[in-house]
C-alpha cells in the first residue's frame, strides 16, 4: 500500500509492525491484514481472513440532487455515504448555480472513500457524472421498468412526506433540485416519466438538507 492511504496508516492511525489492520476493496469485501513492513512511505500487509460483509440497504437507493455551493457538496456526500445511498448523481437544472469541474468530482470520489472508512461501509457509492435535467428524466425514469421502481422529486406543492418502515422493493430514486427550485417544465417532464412530487414541509431548505432529509426517509431502520 502506497500513497494516501499508506500515509494514513502509518501517520494519523500510527500503525505498526505487526498491528491488525482492517482492509475493504469498495465492493462488499473486508479482510483483515497484518502489517509486514513500512518502509519509505509504502506499507507490506499480510492478508490473514476476508470476509463478505453486507452493510447496504435492501433496496437500492439512488439519489439525485444540484450541486450546493462550496465545502456543502462534500458534507452531502460524506452523509450520503454514511445513509447507504446506492448511487449518486449530480445535477444540472434550468436554475443551477454550480456545475462542478473535474476536480471537485475527483475530490468527492475520495470523500466517498474517508466516509466509508469512517462508517465501515464495504461497498463503495458509485458517482455518475453530472446529468442534465432532461437527460437525468430519461435515462434513469422513462428507460426504467416502472413496476419496479419508484421516483419521487422533491417540491413544495407534492404530497406530504411519512415515514414508511416497510422496505421498498426495487429501486427508489429521489430528487432535490436547486435552492432557486425546479421549473414548472422539468417538474411536468418527470411527471409524465411516472415521478410523484413529495413535499418536505412549508419551510425552505437547502439542497443538502433536503436531499438528506429526503434520503433518510427511505432509509432509516432499513
Amino acid at each position: 500500500m502506497d500513497g494516501a492511504q499508506a500515509h494514513h496508516l502509518i501517520h494519523v492511525l500510527r500503525s505498526g509492525i505487526g498491528q491488525l489492520v482492517t482492509l475493504f476493496d469498495g465492493e462488499g469485501f473486508e479482510a483483515a491484514a497484518e502489517v509486514i513492513e513500512i518502509k519509505n512511505g509504502a506499507v507490506e500487509l499480510e492478508i490473514v481472513e476476508v470476509s463478505a460483509i453486507n452493510t447496504e440497504l435492501p433496496f437500492e437507493l439512488v439519489l439525485a440532487a444540484a450541486v450546493p455551493k462550496g465545502d456543502r457538496f462534500a458534507w452531502l456526500i460524506e452523509k450520503a455515504t454514511e445513509l447507504g445511498i446506492r448511487r449518486f448523481i449530480p445535477l444540472i437544472t434550468s436554475r443551477s448555480v454550480v456545475n462542478p469541474g473535474e476536480g471537485k468530482l475527483d475530490k468527492m470520489r475520495r470523500t466517498i472513500v474517508e466516509a466509508s472508512k469512517q462508517c465501515r461501509r464495504t461497498r463503495l457509492m458509485e458517482f455518475s457524472a453530472p446529468l442534465a435535467w432532461s437527460d437525468f428524466v430519461s435515462r434513469e425514469l422513462r428507460t426504467r421498468e416502472l413496476s419496479a421502481m419508484s421516483a419521487w422529486v422533491a417540491h413544495p406543492s407534492g404530497a406530504p412526506l411519512e415515514f414508511n418502515n416497510e422496505p421498498q422493493p426495487g429501486q427508489t430514486v429521489i430528487a432535490v433540485g436547486p435552492e432557486g427550485g425546479f421549473t414548472d417544465a422539468e417538474l411536468d417532464l418527470a411527471v409524465h416519466a411516472g415521478a410523484r412530487l413529495i413535499s418536505l414541509g412549508p419551510r425552505v431548505l437547502r439542497i443538502e438538507t433536503a436531499a438528506l432529509a429526503l434520503a433518510a426517509a427511505f432509509t432509516v431502520c432499513r
